[in-house]
């Protein structure tokens, strides 16, 4: 039997490659010519990667939920960066504010705020208004069986 490779697949695995290193590339450079973005960026955003990391479920929604947050939080210390003048030393007065980084990892809080509280919250909700059509349903069968008999059941 003929292999994947046999068969003229190969290129897309190495076109692939080159066009991931090309992004890993580009992301760098563009990291290097950023860098008071991006050390900002690095420094506000700890708590999305600890997400990533501490999330123990297959699926890892936590650092989504966070790190969208945390991003709606990071938002006004870029905003300061880019009034203070993009340089590296603006960047690092910025980090080292306190208040600054309690306005970025407070986006993140909320973030774990919405994760842990209101996916049960919905669960919850969910669960009752299953339990009221589960009810309806009861109440219809019977009021169809009061009236058709017990055939309508089997």
């Amino acid at each position: 039997m003929a292999n994947y490779d046999d068969l003229g697949g190969g290129g897309k695995k190495r076109s692939r490659s080159v066009s991931v290193r090309f992004a890993i590339f580009a992301a760098l450079v563009a990291g290097v010519v950023f860098l008071p973005v991006t050390l900002i960026f690095f420094v506000c955003m700890i708590p999305t990667m600890v997400a990533g990391i501490v999330d123990q479920y297959p699926i890892k929604t936590a650092w989504l939920t966070i790190g969208a947050m945390n991003m709606a939080g990071t938002v006004p210390v870029l905003c300061k960066l880019v009034d203070a003048g993009r340089t590296l030393p603006a960047a690092s007065q910025l980090i080292f504010n306190p208040n600054m980084l309690l306005i970025a990892y407070s986006g993140a809080l909320v973030g774990w705020l919405i994760y842990n509280k209101v996916t049960p919250l919905v669960a919850i909700v969910v669960q009752n208004r299953n339990k009221r059509r589960l009810e309806d349903i009861t109440k219809r069968q019977e009021e169809l069986v009061r009236k058709w008999g017990e055939k309508v059941v089997s």
